[in-house]
Protein backbone atom coordinates (compact mmCIF):
# COMPACT_ATOMS: atom_id res chain seq x y z
CA UNK A 1 0.00 0.00 0.00
CA UNK A 2 1.51 3.54 -1.38
CA UNK A 3 1.18 5.87 1.90
CA UNK A 4 -0.45 8.84 0.58
CA UNK A 5 1.06 10.87 2.81
CA UNK A 6 4.71 10.05 2.11
CA UNK A 7 5.06 13.64 0.98
CA UNK A 8 3.42 16.05 3.64
CA UNK A 9 4.73 17.83 6.70
CA UNK A 10 3.66 16.38 9.78
CA UNK A 11 5.56 19.34 11.88
CA UNK A 12 3.51 20.34 15.09
CA UNK A 13 1.93 23.31 15.31
CA UNK A 14 1.56 25.70 18.27
CA UNK A 15 -0.89 27.12 19.99
CA UNK A 16 -0.11 30.60 18.63
CA UNK A 17 0.56 29.68 15.10
CA UNK A 18 -2.20 31.31 13.07
CA UNK A 19 -4.83 29.32 11.23
CA UNK A 20 -7.59 30.24 9.04
CA UNK A 21 -10.06 29.05 11.62
CA UNK A 22 -10.99 30.40 14.58
CA UNK A 23 -10.26 27.60 17.83
CA UNK A 24 -10.57 29.91 20.46
CA UNK A 25 -14.36 30.09 19.89
CA UNK A 26 -14.48 26.57 19.09
CA UNK A 27 -15.99 23.87 21.59
CA UNK A 28 -14.24 20.92 21.56
CA UNK A 29 -17.46 18.62 20.03
CA UNK A 30 -16.67 21.25 16.97
CA UNK A 31 -12.85 20.84 17.00
CA UNK A 32 -14.09 16.93 16.21
CA UNK A 33 -16.29 17.40 13.87
CA UNK A 34 -13.88 19.43 12.02
CA UNK A 35 -10.85 16.60 12.19
CA UNK A 36 -13.54 14.02 11.11
CA UNK A 37 -14.22 16.02 8.00
CA UNK A 38 -10.69 17.54 6.88
CA UNK A 39 -8.48 14.54 8.34
CA UNK A 40 -9.90 10.95 9.47
CA UNK A 41 -13.06 10.79 6.64
CA UNK A 42 -10.64 11.39 3.66
CA UNK A 43 -7.83 9.13 5.01
CA UNK A 44 -10.51 6.26 5.90
CA UNK A 45 -11.88 6.69 1.68
CA UNK A 46 -8.44 6.72 0.75
CA UNK A 47 -7.64 3.19 2.53
CA UNK A 48 -10.61 1.68 1.08
CA UNK A 49 -10.93 3.06 -2.21
CA UNK A 50 -7.24 4.06 -3.15
CA UNK A 51 -8.60 7.52 -3.73
CA UNK A 52 -7.40 10.39 -1.65
CA UNK A 53 -9.53 13.84 -1.45
CA UNK A 54 -8.50 16.77 0.09
CA UNK A 55 -4.75 16.16 0.90
CA UNK A 56 -2.72 19.36 2.07
CA UNK A 57 -0.65 19.60 5.18
CA UNK A 58 -3.69 22.78 5.58
CA UNK A 59 -5.81 19.92 7.24
CA UNK A 60 -2.54 18.49 9.44
CA UNK A 61 -2.79 21.67 10.95
CA UNK A 62 -6.10 22.82 11.11
CA UNK A 63 -6.58 18.95 13.19
CA UNK A 64 -3.16 19.17 14.98
CA UNK A 65 -4.11 22.60 16.27
CA UNK A 66 -7.68 21.33 18.05
CA UNK A 67 -5.78 18.57 19.75
CA UNK A 68 -3.59 21.03 21.06
CA UNK A 69 -6.33 23.66 21.69
CA UNK A 70 -7.88 21.26 23.92
CA UNK A 71 -5.28 18.59 24.98
CA UNK A 72 -4.19 20.23 28.26
CA UNK A 73 -7.64 20.00 29.59
CA UNK A 74 -8.62 16.58 31.11
CA UNK A 75 -12.47 16.22 30.03
CA UNK A 76 -11.60 17.07 26.41
CA UNK A 77 -8.60 15.26 26.67
CA UNK A 78 -10.74 12.28 27.49
CA UNK A 79 -13.16 13.14 24.68
CA UNK A 80 -10.25 13.86 22.23
CA UNK A 81 -8.67 10.30 23.09
CA UNK A 82 -12.26 8.13 23.05
CA UNK A 83 -12.41 9.51 19.43
CA UNK A 84 -8.86 8.47 18.33
CA UNK A 85 -9.84 4.89 19.60
CA UNK A 86 -13.34 4.96 18.00
CA UNK A 87 -12.25 5.69 14.66
CA UNK A 88 -9.89 2.43 14.79
CA UNK A 89 -11.96 0.32 16.44
CA UNK A 90 -14.67 1.00 13.73
CA UNK A 91 -12.12 0.53 11.08
CA UNK A 92 -11.18 -2.59 12.22
CA UNK A 93 -14.93 -3.57 12.76
CA UNK A 94 -15.63 -2.88 9.13
CA UNK A 95 -12.88 -4.73 8.19
CA UNK A 96 -13.41 -7.87 10.55
CA UNK A 97 -17.01 -8.37 8.94
CA UNK A 98 -15.54 -9.50 5.87
CA UNK A 99 -12.14 -11.46 7.49
CA UNK A 100 -15.14 -13.21 9.04
CA UNK A 101 -16.21 -15.20 5.93
CA UNK A 102 -12.64 -15.85 4.93
CA UNK A 103 -10.15 -19.00 5.19
CA UNK A 104 -6.97 -20.55 3.59
CA UNK A 105 -4.97 -18.30 1.62
CA UNK A 106 -7.91 -15.83 0.82
CA UNK A 107 -8.03 -15.12 4.99
CA UNK A 108 -4.43 -15.00 5.21
CA UNK A 109 -4.04 -11.69 1.80
CA UNK A 110 -7.07 -10.39 3.66
CA UNK A 111 -5.60 -9.77 7.05
CA UNK A 112 -1.82 -9.20 5.88
CA UNK A 113 -3.98 -6.16 4.13
CA UNK A 114 -5.56 -4.86 6.77
CA UNK A 115 -2.82 -5.04 8.90
CA UNK A 116 -0.76 -3.09 6.47
CA UNK A 117 -3.54 -0.61 5.99
CA UNK A 118 -4.55 -0.50 9.39
CA UNK A 119 -1.08 0.76 10.32
CA UNK A 120 -1.27 3.41 7.91
CA UNK A 121 -4.13 4.58 9.90
CA UNK A 122 -3.05 4.70 12.91
CA UNK A 123 0.25 6.03 11.85
CA UNK A 124 -1.31 9.37 10.67
CA UNK A 125 -3.94 9.27 13.64
CA UNK A 126 -1.50 9.23 15.85
CA UNK A 127 0.69 11.92 14.34
CA UNK A 128 -2.89 13.95 14.57
CA UNK A 129 -3.36 12.80 18.06
CA UNK A 130 0.13 12.94 19.67
CA UNK A 131 -0.21 16.04 21.94
CA UNK A 132 -1.88 13.60 23.93
CA UNK A 133 1.12 11.80 24.26
CA UNK A 134 2.90 14.35 25.83
CA UNK A 135 0.99 14.56 28.74
CA UNK A 136 -2.31 12.90 28.94
CA UNK A 137 -1.24 9.73 28.79
CA UNK A 138 1.94 10.17 30.01
CA UNK A 139 0.25 10.98 33.43
CA UNK A 140 -1.86 8.42 33.64
CA UNK A 141 -2.16 4.84 33.95
CA UNK A 142 -5.72 4.34 32.85
CA UNK A 143 -4.91 5.26 29.30
CA UNK A 144 -2.46 3.80 27.44
CA UNK A 145 -0.18 5.69 24.68
CA UNK A 146 -1.90 6.03 21.38
CA UNK A 147 0.28 2.81 19.68
CA UNK A 148 -0.59 0.77 22.60
CA UNK A 149 -4.45 2.20 22.27
CA UNK A 150 -4.78 1.13 18.47
CA UNK A 151 -2.72 -1.90 19.16
CA UNK A 152 -4.79 -3.31 21.41
CA UNK A 153 -8.33 -2.28 19.58
CA UNK A 154 -6.98 -4.81 16.08
CA UNK A 155 -5.95 -7.27 18.72
CA UNK A 156 -9.31 -7.40 20.47
CA UNK A 157 -11.77 -6.79 17.09
CA UNK A 158 -9.42 -8.34 14.99
CA UNK A 159 -6.50 -10.62 16.08
CA UNK A 160 -8.05 -12.62 18.73
CA UNK A 161 -11.23 -13.64 16.40
CA UNK A 162 -8.81 -15.00 13.31
CA UNK A 163 -5.67 -15.82 14.93
CA UNK A 164 -6.43 -19.91 15.16
CA UNK A 165 -7.94 -19.62 11.07
CA UNK A 166 -4.60 -17.52 10.53
CA UNK A 167 -2.06 -19.65 12.23
CA UNK A 168 -3.43 -22.66 11.10
CA UNK A 169 -3.34 -21.36 7.37
CA UNK A 170 0.25 -20.19 8.01
CA UNK A 171 1.25 -23.22 8.68
CA UNK A 172 -0.30 -24.93 5.82
CA UNK A 173 1.40 -22.78 3.84
CA UNK A 174 4.61 -23.14 5.34
CA UNK A 175 4.05 -26.74 4.14
CA UNK A 176 2.92 -25.94 0.65
CA UNK A 177 6.21 -23.96 0.36
CA UNK A 178 8.32 -26.97 1.55
CA UNK A 179 6.05 -29.39 -0.98
CA UNK A 180 7.66 -26.96 -3.65
CA UNK A 181 4.97 -24.67 -4.56
CA UNK A 182 5.35 -21.14 -4.93
CA UNK A 183 3.55 -18.97 -1.66
CA UNK A 184 3.14 -15.54 -1.52
CA UNK A 185 6.25 -14.10 0.54
CA UNK A 186 5.17 -10.55 1.29
CA UNK A 187 1.70 -12.09 2.85
CA UNK A 188 3.92 -13.97 5.24
CA UNK A 189 5.98 -11.05 5.92
CA UNK A 190 3.13 -9.14 6.89
CA UNK A 191 1.95 -11.73 9.06
CA UNK A 192 5.08 -12.25 11.15
CA UNK A 193 5.45 -8.66 11.88
CA UNK A 194 1.94 -8.71 12.94
CA UNK A 195 2.54 -11.49 15.53
CA UNK A 196 5.95 -10.03 16.54
CA UNK A 197 3.80 -6.72 17.65
CA UNK A 198 0.14 -8.07 19.01
CA UNK A 199 0.56 -8.11 22.78
CA UNK A 200 4.05 -6.47 22.69
CA UNK A 201 4.25 -3.75 25.74
CA UNK A 202 5.92 -0.71 23.68
CA UNK A 203 5.02 -1.07 20.16
CA UNK A 204 5.04 2.34 17.74
CA UNK A 205 4.41 2.74 13.96
CA UNK A 206 8.01 4.23 12.72
CA UNK A 207 9.05 5.11 8.85
CA UNK A 208 11.15 2.62 6.80
CA UNK A 209 12.77 3.30 3.39
CA UNK A 210 12.84 0.06 1.52
CA UNK A 211 16.13 -0.44 -0.90
CA UNK A 212 17.74 2.28 -2.48
CA UNK A 213 17.45 6.03 -1.00
CA UNK A 214 15.12 7.28 -4.05
CA UNK A 215 12.98 4.27 -3.04
CA UNK A 216 9.23 4.93 -1.03
CA UNK A 217 8.72 5.00 2.60
CA UNK A 218 7.56 1.78 4.67
CA UNK A 219 5.32 2.19 7.42
CA UNK A 220 5.96 -0.62 9.32
CA UNK A 221 5.74 -1.82 13.47
CA UNK A 222 8.26 -1.57 15.99
CA UNK A 223 8.00 -3.47 19.28
CA UNK A 224 10.01 -4.31 22.13
CA UNK A 225 9.57 -7.98 22.08
CA UNK A 226 8.54 -11.15 20.03
CA UNK A 227 4.71 -10.57 20.93
CA UNK A 228 2.77 -13.40 20.74
CA UNK A 229 4.81 -15.02 18.20
CA UNK A 230 6.09 -17.43 20.31
CA UNK A 231 3.19 -18.29 22.16
CA UNK A 232 0.81 -18.27 19.04
CA UNK A 233 2.28 -19.16 16.33
CA UNK A 234 5.97 -20.57 16.74
CA UNK A 235 4.93 -23.46 18.99
CA UNK A 236 2.40 -24.69 16.69
CA UNK A 237 4.65 -24.18 13.51
CA UNK A 238 7.78 -26.58 15.15
CA UNK A 239 4.92 -28.89 16.30
CA UNK A 240 3.52 -29.35 12.95
CA UNK A 241 7.18 -29.08 11.49
CA UNK A 242 7.84 -32.39 13.54
CA UNK A 243 4.77 -34.29 12.39
CA UNK A 244 5.56 -32.98 8.40
CA UNK A 245 8.53 -34.33 8.59
CA UNK A 246 7.76 -37.92 10.38
CA UNK A 247 5.24 -38.51 7.25
CA UNK A 248 7.84 -37.63 4.78
CA UNK A 249 10.36 -39.80 6.31
CA UNK A 250 7.43 -42.88 6.57
CA UNK A 251 6.73 -42.31 3.24
CA UNK A 252 10.47 -42.49 2.04
CA UNK A 253 11.05 -45.73 4.20
CA UNK A 254 8.03 -47.34 2.41
CA UNK A 255 8.66 -46.17 -1.30
CA UNK A 256 12.70 -47.08 -0.98
CA UNK A 257 15.16 -49.68 0.01
CA UNK A 258 17.17 -48.89 2.89
CA UNK A 259 20.30 -48.65 1.09
CA UNK A 260 18.36 -46.21 -1.23
CA UNK A 261 16.75 -44.52 1.78
CA UNK A 262 20.40 -43.87 3.24
CA UNK A 263 21.66 -42.06 0.42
Amino acid sequence: VVNPFRAMSAKPVSKGDAIDFNIETMTVEQGLHLIEQERVQPLLTYLRTGVFENRNNMTFMKAYSVVVQFGDQQQHSVKLYVYYKQVIHGYCTEAMSQLSQLSGEELLAALAQLWEKNTILVFWMQRVFQYLDRFFTKSSTEYPDLFRAALQCFTDTVYTKVKVKCVAAMVDVVNRERDGHEINQDVLRLLVEMLCTVGDSGPKVVKQKEGDRNSADRLLWQSQSRGLYKEDFEKKLLAATNDYYKSKVAGWMAAYSCPVFLQ
